[in-house]
């Protein structure tokens, strides 16, 4: 993997594009949130850098800067899409929230209630300790899963026509630890959830994020990051070549690359979705209490009460979502992603009644997404 100093080194190729101004802003101006946008997008540049505010009302201030599309020279607006990494969970964890109310899922029962061919090794695992990591479940492995060698090829080039395809990567394999014994961070945990998600609600993953968050939060945006289909506004993604070099493609060579057109299907649910940062601020927005709220008290008391104790990787986790307190001491909801392409985070601070929510199109950049959102919330207080 590339290191954050050979990402930076990609600096210099986009110092005129960080030197763009806005392409649009929503509704709302805040003299201090764009000068702390214009400056993390000065200090980190990235094609395109995104961002929004929004509380339980709606959207207060959103701004955009750079490119959403280089080869085509297309400048980023607040409509356009971007991936959202691991901050898919956080959306599977809303739709997992309100199946537990109905009960049409049970978080502590045995998920071989709903997959009974499972091998013995996951047979006694719980949705409970997938959605916080503790279910012993492996993460990716960067060879065998995603390098250009991997047997039957990278797992974001292949073909996912059942989801037998996708839990073959990794169902098989050795737990990394009993479940339920400790916090070892795992996509896959999320993708083998989904699978129990769809199966207990009779509906494909996706079709069912849909009904349970994409409609009722009013998420227009919210689709997943199919490549084989268009998709209405969705940023071109953007990868250092020294990452690529890494996973045995000499074709990459210096700077920034086009990202690999993946194919997401086997981790929809950990890592797979797109959404504007608007939207993705107004879905935080929609945890807070307030007569609004698309988010019921007990669904949000499932969802923020710490499930999983602080690692040392990981803040306190609830039902996907990790709670901790800011440099100021302030009470926070977040969770940030990192993927080819793309570099999102979202963060809630439920006494502020703030959501905040920055999206870029380049990997792993900008690095810290907690200290800018820390500004964003000052700058609205």
């Amino acid at each position: 993997m590339a290191s954050r100093r050979e990402l930076l080194l990609a600096a210099p190729a986009l110092a005129a594009v960080a030197a763009a101004p806005a392409a649009a802003q929503a509704p709302g101006h805040n003299a201090k949130a764009d000068a702390v946008a214009s400056a993390l997008h000065a200090a980190q540049p990235t094609p395109a850098l995104s961002f929004a505010v929004a509380k339980a009302s709606g959207v207060v201030w959103a701004k955009a800067f750079g490119k959403a599309d280089l080869e085509l020279d297309v400048a980023t607006t607040p409509a356009h899409r971007f991936g959202l990494g691991s901050v898919s969970k956080v959306v599977t964890a809303a739709a997992a929230a309100r199946l537990v109310t109905r009960g049409v899922i049970d978080l502590d029962a045995p998920i071989v209630r709903w997959l009974p061919d499972l091998p013995a090794q996951h047979r006694a695992t719980t949705l409970r300790q997938l959605f916080t990591h503790r279910a012993g479940v492996r993460h990716y492995d960067m060879p065998r899963d995603l390098g250009a060698k991997a047997p039957g090829g990278p797992i974001g080039q292949r073909a996912y026509p059942s989801n037998k395809d996708i839990l073959d990567i990794f169902i098989n394999d050795p737990l990394v630890g009993p479940p339920g014994a400790q916090s070892f961070y795992s996509s896959y945990g999320y993708s083998l959830a989904s699978i129990v998600m769809e199966t207990a609600a009779r509906q494909p993953f996706l079709d069912l994020l849909k009904t349970e968050v994409g409609e009722p939060f009013g998420l227009a945006s919210l689709e997943g990051d199919n490549p084989f289909n268009i998709r209405a506004g969705r940023v071109r993604g953007y990868t250092p070549a020294s990452m690529y070099k890494s996973l045995g493609y000499p074709m990459a060579r210096e700077g920034l690359v086009n990202s690999r057109q993946d194919n997401p299907a086997y981790k929809w649910a950990a890592g797979g979705l797109i959404m504007t940062p608007s939207d993705m601020a107004k879905f935080g927005a929609a945890h807070l209490d307030a007569p609004s709220s698309a988010i019921t008290p007990a669904q949000r008391a499932l969802l923020f009460t710490p499930m999983a104790e602080k690692t040392q990787q990981m803040p306190p986790l609830g039902l996907a979502w990790r709670i901790d307190n800011d440099a100021k001491g302030r009470l926070r909801w977040h969770h940030a992603g990192a993927d080819e392409g793309n570099r999102c985070g979202l963060v809630v601070y439920p006494a502020l009644g703030l959501s905040i929510a920055l999206a870029s199109n380049l990997y792993a950049i900008p690095g810290n997404v907690l200290g800018p959102s820390s500004d964003l919330a000052d700058a609205f207080i």
